[in-house]
Order: structure tokens, then C-alpha cells, then sequence
């Protein structure tokens, strides 16, 4: 996936991880979305938590079912946010989250399609 976000430390803690990420104000994916209020698209969160979890796990890369996905808050250009990863390898699922010390941004659970 292009335009990451810069990865500024990785915990692997006891069945999960968590990355602090920082979202660079002039990241691609706010052009245009939107014009007067950029905003980073859901879509992309969804995006970023797949290639995260394709790339410490082996998830994917193909996401199969999107389940209990809220957007709770914008993530803003400069945010500093943690992504949490909370994989269940054996059902290829994986639940994710983005927040920071006092807000939940976005969160879901991920279904992935098989190995090849």
C-alpha cells in the first residue's frame, strides 16, 4: 500500500501489538477528502490495518468481511495515533484499533481471505 504512515515504534506484547504511527500533514490521502476539513479516509484506516496485519502476520492480503466498523472520531493531517492489532491467526481474523491517550478514532474486526 503507498503512502504509509511513518512507523515511530512497534510493541509486541502478549497476543497483540501495538504501533505509534505518525499521519505526515501532507500524506496523499488527504487531497481532496475533504477540501476545507482534510480528513483521512476510512478506508485507508482499513487499508493501513491490512497491510500492517499482511505484513507482521501473514493476514491476506485480501480482506474477505468488514465487521463492527465504527469511525468514532477524525483522524486529522499531523495526528499521532497507536494502532493496535489483535490477531486470531487460526480464524484469519483480526481486530484493530486506532487511538491516542484520551480518544478511540476508528475500530473493527477484519476477516481475511485463505492462503493460497
Amino acid at each position: 500500500m503507498k503512502h504509509l504512515p511513518q512507523l515511530l515504534a512497534r510493541r509486541d506484547l502478549d497476543g497483540y501489538s501495538e504501533l505509534d504511527l505518525a499521519v505526515q500533514a501532507d500524506n496523499r490521502w488527504f487531497e481532496g477528502h475533504f477540501p476545507r476539513f482534510a480528513i483521512l479516509p476510512g478506508v485507508v484506516q482499513i487499508g493501513w490495518a491490512a497491510h500492517f496485519a499482511h505484513e507482521m502476520y501473514g493476514l491476506g492480503p485480501g480482506v474477505l468481511l468488514m465487521d463492527q466498523v465504527k469511525f468514532k472520531r477524525p483522524i486529522l493531517p499531523g495526528a499521532r495515533v497507536t494502532l493496535t492489532l489483535k490477531p486470531d491467526l487460526a480464524a484469519r481474523k483480526l481486530r484493530y484499533e486506532f487511538k491516542d491517550a484520551e480518544f478511540s478514532y476508528s475500530s473493527g474486526t477484519l476477516q481475511f481471505e485463505a492462503a493460497p
